[in-house]
């Protein structure tokens, strides 16, 4: 019997578990995410993450077409 957490085992997501949430660019930006062992990489591999969900979410306001 193994006495090492089976967590630590497996530091990269199968692509069969990866979520799919519809969006484009954050499922490619979840797809890209790539936590090694370096947790000091952590914080901007996940704010890159998070800069792409907050851009989907409240994207940039566009100008109002002209009329004709």
């Amino acid at each position: 019997m193994s006495t090492e957490p089976e967590a630590a085992a497996s530091t990269s997501t199968p692509d069969a578990a990866l979520p799919v949430t519809g969006h484009p660019a954050i499922d490619a930006a979840l797809a890209e995410l790539a936590l090694g062992d370096d947790v000091h990489t952590h914080h901007d591999e996940i704010a890159g993450v998070l800069d792409v969900v907050q851009q989907a979410l409240n994207p940039t306001q566009q100008p109002p077409l002209p009329r004709r």
